[in-house]
């Protein structure tokens, strides 16, 4: 079938329907249909790269591309999302939040969005575009690298939670150590309900061995979301490879990397299923949209033919109610403060018994560790042990916040899906309590979601413990000094189990506030957008009433003109939409 011009046909579509919301003033919808009429005009194809921190996704896009375009980082790449786009030569625009751009050569890209390179993106980018020659990036696809969930820059997760809605389909990167996360299946979830097509990629298959990535793989199959492997199957790839063999001619290599079949697949699916994603997510979003906009000129038309008086009585009473849904919106804030309190006390006080539960093993093996070390020199054997406990402690405290974090984000999704549910209950009633007010049918209202994730770990355990130790204890006696480092180290253990408990547990708090934080505002912000629309309708009838019947009549055939275009405008879209599920003959 040939989707090129169905997806030609919508651009008028698109083009008509913000003219019709410019007219009207109404902001939002004519926001949405511009982004619309740029995403048809320059035939943009959003194929994501998404996954946890330090997955290699950013190596995955350069074996993609069999060359290395994009910065690898051993630190988290900055909250810049990286665009791919095809061009004849190699070469990179970054563009900055507080406007404008910059052209740069392809080898200074880690400057801008490497975190080595932009701490905390503190240069202010919004975004890199680099341009190459790669044959997946003709026929309007770009390819985009987002930061990594789970990184510990709480900046970084965002940036990819911002840009799900515009995903057309998904690379999913995860790899065999660790398994999959809590956290990613969390984002598979959510990310399902926002795309259609999802490949599930594991890299780093060569870092394991073959009965290894089995056992991975059966498990990783098992933890994926419901629903997800009926969409295909986990792929196993080593993007090292790949890019190597690549880059050297290597075919076996290449063979071996798991690449060519993956490959094989994605030039499959963007010759052959590309086109009908893109037309049927732009169908859906110009009919909601269409949809939303001839709902609020049918308002604005009832409003306007109403007495003034009746009109001011409504509009009395639609404030009244919105007072009820102001208190509803503040108690559903309450609710989900009080869960998250809750589960950040129950976290503080499992970290609190953890640590105490790691003091005998803890003083166990220092002094295994100890009697197998005692003839290292005294300032090696004290910073021997000192790193040695160190580590312990680390790998006792990331394994059990690890464990204990699957359960508390499952927990932290269902407090915050509540509170989504209460907001996006809120915002329908408001629709249906206008439309009840002033006589209006109100349509399907597709509930609001946003990705509610917990935000990713930001806790690091000092690299030494300090037991400050000063020359004098290094003149005692061979013995006294054994005696004295042990007793010291000892003693010290329980202090620095509570220490890093209390440290877990503050960071969990503070990532806990954050990530409601986040959620609130965009839930509510939505909510406000429905409210501020709504007024705006009503408000402006007011208006055309006390400019007199003259204003009003002409207002009110401006909108029923509008309303007729908005019809055929749908019928077109609809015409378009049966065109493409139309049984193919055989």
């Amino acid at each position: 079938m040939d989707y090129a011009n169905h997806l030609t046909s919508l651009l008028p579509a698109a083009a008509q329907l913000e003219k019709i919301a410019a007219e009207q003033n109404e902001t939002f919808i004519g926001a949405a249909a511009r982004e619309l009429v740029w995403k048809i005009e320059q035939n943009r194809f959003h194929l994501v790269v998404v996954g946890q921190f330090k997955r290699g996704k950013t190596s995955f896009l350069n074996a993609l591309l069999g060359d290395s375009v994009l910065p690898v980082a051993v630190l988290p790449l900055t909250s810049a999302v990286t665009i791919l786009r095809y061009g004849e030569g190699a070469r990179a625009t970054v563009f900055f939040e507080a406007g404008g751009n910059r052209d740069i050569p392809i080898d200074r890209l880690p400057e801008f969005i490497t975190e080595a390179g932009n701490p905390k993106n503190r240069k202010g980018v919004a975004r890199a575009e680099v341009f190459y020659p790669s044959e997946y990036l003709k026929g309007g696809v770009t390819l985009i690298d987002t930061p990594g969930i789970a990184s510990v820059y709480a900046h970084n997760t965002q940036a990819t939670y911002d840009f799900v809605p515009k995903i057309d389909a998904a690379i999913f990167i995860t790899s065999p150590e660790p398994p999959l996360t809590a956290t990613e299946m969390e984002f598979l979830t959510d990310l399902m309900r926002h795309v259609n097509k999802i490949y599930v990629v594991m890299n780093k298959a060569d870092l394991v061995s073959a009965v290894q990535l089995a056992e991975v793989l059966q498990f990783s199959q098992h933890a994926l979301p419901s629903g997800l492997t009926d969409r295909g199957r986990i792929y196993t790839v080593s993007a090292r490879q790949a890019l190597e063999a690549k880059t050297t001619g290597n075919s076996e290599l290449l063979d071996q990397s798991g690449f060519v079949e993956l490959e094989a697949e994605l030039n499959r699916f963007l010759r052959e299923e590309k086109g009908s994603v893109l037309t049927d997510s732009l169908q859906r979003s110009l009919s909601r949209n269409i949809a939303d906009l001839r709902m609020y000129l049918s308002l604005q038309i009832q409003a306007t033919q109403m007495p003034i008086e009746e009109l001011r009585g409504k509009i009395s009473s639609f404030n009244e109610e919105l007072q009820s849904a102001e208190q509803q919106r503040e108690d559903n804030d309450l609710l989900l403060k009080g869960g998250v309190a809750r589960l950040a006390g129950t976290f503080q006080e499992e970290a609190r018994e953890f640590g105490e539960s790691g003091i005998d093993v803890l003083s166990a093996a220092a002094r295994t560790w100890f009697a197998q070390h005692r003839t290292l020199a005294r300032p090696k054997l004290a910073a021997a042990l000192d790193a040695f406990l160190a580590e312990q402690i680390q790998k006792r405290f990331d394994h059990w916040r690890d464990e204990y974090e699957a359960q508390a984000s499952t927990k932290y999704c269902e407090i915050t899906g509540r509170f989504q549910t209460g907001v996006n209950d809120l915002i329908r009633e408001v629709r249906e309590m206008a439309g009840t007010l002033f006589g209006v049918a109100i349509g399907h209202f597709e509930a609001i979601e946003e990705l509610a994730l917990l935000e990713p770990t930001g806790y690091r355990i000092d690299s030494s413990l300090g037991w400050g130790l000063e020359n004098l204890p290094l003149l005692l006696p061979g013995s006294l000094f054994h005696r004295y480092l042990l007793r010291r180290t000892l003693k010290k253990i329980p202090d620095e189990l509570e220490r890093n408990a209390t440290r877990v547990a503050h960071d969990f708090r503070k990532r806990l506030d954050k990530s409601v934080n986040g959620l609130q505002r965009a839930m509510n912000g939505k909510l406000g957008e429905t409210i501020h629309g709504i007024r705006h309708v009503i408000e402006t009838a007011l208006e055309r009433h006390e400019a007199g019947s003259a204003e009003a009549g002409k207002a009110i055939g401006t909108l029923s003109a509008a309303i007729r275009e908005l019809d055929d405008l749908d019928a077109r879209v609809r015409g378009v939409s049966a065109e493409l599920n139309k049984p193919v003959e055989a």
